[in-house]
Parts: structure tokens; sequence; C-alpha cells
């Protein structure tokens, strides 16, 4: 278990030719998991409940709290975080001008908890390809294969 990263080069001022340019690690997703995805791996925890009642509970949940962050409340799910909503909204120039269509968008946030942040620490890391260096050797096993193929 690890955590894949590549390296990417980063500056501060993209605008500016001359800007100091530095090298970061940047995280690389392998696959993203759907909710089937994670009762499946649930269920394979020798859960006594089925796949299907944990989609379930697992979709009732993301209802309920779509319903009470509709309602103006956080919430807390002690060991994995706290789902909150923001406003990105553009400014009146007074209260009394102040109308709901100002509001440009909600946004969902989560914040992890203390627990799952600090058990993040310490996971392994392995450096892999940038997606583009990826891109370019799968191109070029494709040619090969290509040129195989029709030799």
């Amino acid at each position: 278990m690890a955590i894949n990263y590549a390296l990417v080069p980063i500056t501060t001022n993209a605008r500016n030719k001359r800007a100091k340019w530095t090298i970061h690690a940047a995280a690389q997703g392998k696959e993203t998991l759907t909710t089937r995805d994670i009762a499946e791996h649930l269920a394979s925890h020798n859960s006594p409940f089925s796949v299907g009642t944990i989609m379930g509970i697992l979709e009732d949940m993301q209802k309920c709290i779509l319903e009470q962050l509709q309602k103006g409340n956080h919430v807390k799910l002690d060991t994995l975080g706290t789902f909150y909503t923001t406003l990105k909204s553009r400014g009146a120039n007074s209260s009394e001008e102040w109308s709901d269509d100002y509001v440009e968008r909600i946004n969902l946030r989560w914040k992890p908890s203390k627990r799952m942040t600090r058990d993040m620490q310490g996971t392994p890391l392995r450096m892999v390809a940038n997606r583009a260096e990826q891109h370019r050797a799968l191109k070029k096993m494709a040619e090969q294969a290509n040129e195989e193929i029709n030799s």
C-alpha cells in the first residue's frame, strides 16, 4: 500500500518567464472507487451485511447528509470528518441592494477528522512517471505493437 506521486515543476509567477521554478510532489490517483466498490470492500472485511445492504446504508447516508446540509447543519462523522457548506457570491454595494441572486454557487466542503489526517501520515510513497510521461510511454508501446503486427 503506497501513494503514487510524480514530480512536477511549479512557479509562483507563471506570467514571469524568469520566475523561479521548484520541483514538488503531486499525488497521482490510480482509480476512482464507486459507492458499490466501497460496499464490496466493506463486505469483504468479514461483514455480516451483504453488498446490497451496505449499498442501501451508504446511499441513505448520502441522502441524510445532504438533507442536513440543506437545513444549514454541519455533519460530523466522528472518525471520518465534517461536511459543511460555503458560499461564493458577488459583492453588493450595500445590504439594501443585496439579494440571494448575488450567490453564485453553494460549495460542499469536507474537513477530515484529526484521526483520519493523523492515520494518513507515514503512508509509504512511491514515485511514478507523471501523466505526460505515462502517455508517451503508452503511445510508444502501441506504436511498437502495431509495427510488430504489420511486419
